[in-house]
C-alpha cells in the first residue's frame, strides 16, 4: 500500500488503525465533542501535532533573558531591542519596569 492508494476514508481509517489504543484515545479526548471517524484526516493530523508541539517554558525563557550580554561590537540600541523581544518571552508582568 502506497501513498498514492490512500485517499479519502481509506487514509482516514489506515491512520486510525495504525496509531494504536494510546493514541486513539487521546485522539477522541483531543476531539471531542466530535468523534475522529467523523473529522477529516488533516484536522486529525494538526490535533495531534498541536498536542505534542514542544512548548516555551516560561522559565527558560527567564533564564535566556538574564544570561544575555551586549557584546563590544553590539550597538547599545539593537542589544536593547533584543532585550524587549526576550522579556516580552519572559511573561514579566509588573516585575519589568524600563
Amino acid at each position: 500500500m502506497t501513498k498514492k492508494d490512500l485517499k479519502g476514508d481509506k487514509i482516514l481509517a489506515h491512520f486510525l488503525t495504525c496509531i494504536g489504543k494510546e493514541a486513539y484515545s487521546l485522539l477522541k479526548t483531543l476531539a471531542y465533542p466530535g468523534k475522529p471517524t467523523s473529522l477529516p484526516y488533516a484536522i486529525l493530523k494538526e490535533l495531534l501535532l498541536n498536542h505534542v508541539k514542544c512548548t516555551s517554558f516560561e522559565c527558560r525563557e527567564r533564564a535566556k533573558f538574564h544570561k544575555m550580554v551586549r557584546k563590544n561590537d553590539h550597538k547599545v540600541r539593537e542589544f536593547i531591542l533584543e532585550l524587549q523581544k526576550q522579556a516580552a518571552k519572559c511573561n514579566f508582568g509588573d516585575e519589568l519596569r524600563l
